[in-house]
């Protein structure tokens, strides 16, 4: 069976909102077991806002959470380095309403968590394993959930771009070095025809070629691509960043065609409303069902 973790020791990281464009400091600290994933905005007097579905704000081109009045923007990246490393009980203290965007990956969150080092808590850590499909479909778009013993993606793009076109991956997630080697530095991308009107709306001042893929008429403009199908794997980045906030690690198959923010937190809030497709149970090598769930 597998115990809660939670950070060995502070770590702390700085940076530039990829919207605000505000410099930002965060500090990821040790937490309470059973505590979960909070966020500490220090420039507000301390107001906590968890890390869960309940506190989730629209979420078009980043994930949001608000609560009592507080919000902070731009989680998806540091929320995916922490479900990936299965990080349990972790208070996030930023003095500001958006998490920098630091190189545009989850890289530099990773390496900050296994800077930290992580430590075991008593309790064992309960695994969310799905037992029936959860589907959602919208406008041409689709993500479904499928009953699965480990976490496996299938992520799927298709742009009307030449340069971005259809881009498809199976990855499982389920070992954390698959996380961190073959998703964790896929950076967040945009098409140069749309960064004007991103920032007319007040989106996109802290972006550039430092923190995000830009994707002209003849292709990327930044030197080189970190993988070949770099779009795609950030995409499954975001999916996992948002589909943390079920606050279970996930045991399922998650199949997306051009879904994205909107799409995943749907799915999340589905899974969470079908209580009876799945169940909760810690870890067993034997665990496949609620019937080994009695004896976990």
């Amino acid at each position: 069976m597998h115990r809660r973790q939670t950070l060995a020791a502070d770590v702390e990281l700085v940076g530039v909102g990829l919207h605000t464009g505000a410099r930002r400091h965060i500090r990821l600290t040790p937490a309470a077991e059973g505590t979960g994933v909070r966020f500490i905005r220090s420039d507000l007097g301390g107001i906590a806002i968890p890390a869960c579905l309940a506190c989730v704000g629209p979420s078009y081109y980043a994930t949001v959470l608000e609560c009592e009045g507080a919000r902070v923007s731009t989680i998806e990246h540091l929320m995916a380095a922490i479900w990936a490393l299965r990080v349990d009980d972790i208070a996030i203290e930023i003095d500001g309403p958006e998490v920098p965007i630091l190189d545009g990956s989850s890289a530099p969150f990773v390496e900050a968590i296994l800077a930290a080092g992580r430590i075991e808590q008593a309790a064992f850590r309960q695994y969310m394993t799905l037992v029936r499909p959860v589907v959602v479909e919208a406008e041409g778009k689709r993500i479904a959930a499928y009953p699965c013993p480990e976490f496996r993606v299938t992520y799927a793009i298709d742009f009307d771009h030449p340069k971005l076109g259809y881009q498809e991956l199976t990855a499982s997630l389920w070992d954390e070095r698959e996380f961190v080697d073959k998703v964790a530095p896929a950076r967040t991308f945009t098409l140069e025809r749309e960064v004007e009107a991103l920032r007319s709306k007040g989106l996109a001042l802290g972006g550039s070629l430092e923190n995000a893929v830009v994707v002209g008429d003849e292709g990327p403009l930044n030197a080189t691509l970190r993988f070949a199908d770099e779009f795609v794997r950030h995409k499954m980045l975001d999916l996992l960043g948002d589909l943390s906030l079920l606050g279970h690690p996930l045991r399922a198959h998650v199949v997306a065609y051009r879904a994205g923010h909107d799409l995943h937190s749907r799915l999340a809030h589905r899974i969470a409303a079908a209580r009876e497709a799945w169940y909760l149970a810690p870890w067993s090598e034997q665990s496949t069902g609620p019937e080994a769930a009695a004896t976990a």
